[in-house]
């Protein structure tokens, strides 16, 4: 299995996912940085100390003849490295606030054209609070709509929620205060054990991924929350295995207008959770690109 770090610049590797790069995983590691045109092969062998200085010397490289990766361009590429070895892509976060970031995530994950994971800077604030909740009136806004919206078509006595991708808990919370029992799902390591420690009462955590849930870890449950999951290309075929009847799914309006549902699945409601907006927060003004909601039924 290879790891490939696609991602806008070299330096992105180290600052943003430093953890997969740490070669006791026993895989190799491959670097591609868009904004330079460049990938660089890291064997499996090469200590962290080797790792590093490699993309240094392709940080401090002078760039002047690249020809940056388009979204297209990249998938090729990564293919084409990676031969019959198979892959696991990792670029950055939707909701980054640094947009051409977030951009490129949406981008990459959309012509990669199946999973692709991601992880969070180290060291970084948006470690400890991905998408900024506690300090974010718009998130705050936005986890409040969502559980009004839930709680407007699902009774909590109604059974368990699956709440797909729950980060460090925020929405968990609320669910919980709100009375509903949920089995909350992370495949992040870091946001994993962030989520364990934030989160109390009639919850269950688990560390499975959207198609860990569709596979080999199903969990029953009166409904499935996919809430500003759907970002990376996931196989909506998939949805079709959830043991449920009742999908509720939220994202940016433009990402989500072009999602197609499978057949066995109508769409019951549209509603839209949070309006697009600018925030200032830490002296920075940010882009909340809003949340649109569908409820989805089994037909």
């Amino acid at each position: 299995m290879i790891d490939v770090l696609a991602v806008i610049r070299p330096e992105d590797a180290v600052t943003d996912f430093l953890s997969v790069l740490d070669p006791s995983h026993g895989r190799e590691v491959h670097l591609l940085a868009a904004e330079r045109g460049a990938y660089l092969k890291l064997p499996a062998g090469v200590p962290l100390e080797g790792r590093l200085a490699a993309i240094a010397a392709l940080h401090a490289s002078s760039g002047e003849s690249d020809k940056p990766f388009s979204p297209a361009t990249a998938a090729a590429a990564i293919v084409r490295e990676a031969g019959a070895i198979p892959f696991t892509v990792w670029t950055h976060h939707p909701s980054d606030t640094r947009t051409i970031h977030g951009r490129w995530a949406l981008d990459i994950a959309a012509a990669v054209g199946g999973p692709v994971r991601q992880t969070l800077p180290v060291g970084a604030p948006v470690v400890l609070d991905p998408v900024e909740v506690a300090a974010s009136p718009y998130e705050q806004e936005r986890v409040d709509s969502t559980v009004e919206w839930v709680r407007r078509h699902l009774d909590p006595i109604a059974g368990r929620v699956i709440e797909v991708g729950a980060h460090e808990g925020a929405l968990t919370r609320r669910l919980l205060a709100d009375g509903y029992s949920v089995d909350a799902t992370e495949p992040n390591e870091l946001l994993l054990e962030r989520l364990r420690s934030n989160v109390a009462g009639d919850v269950r955590i688990h560390p499975h991924s959207f198609e860990d849930l569709a596979t080999t870890a199903r969990l029953t449950g009166s409904a499935y929350l996919l809430i500003e999951v759907l970002y990376y290309g996931q196989d909506l075929s998939l949805l079709d295995r959830f043991p449920t009847d009742h999908l509720f799914v939220a994202m940016e309006a433009g990402e989500l207008a072009r999602q197609v549902w499978p057949p066995a699945w109508s769409v019951e409601e549209e509603i839209e959770l949070v309006a697009p907006r600018l925030e200032e927060l830490a002296s920075a003004l940010l882009r909340k690109r809003g949340s649109r909601g569908v409820l989805l039924r089994r037909r």
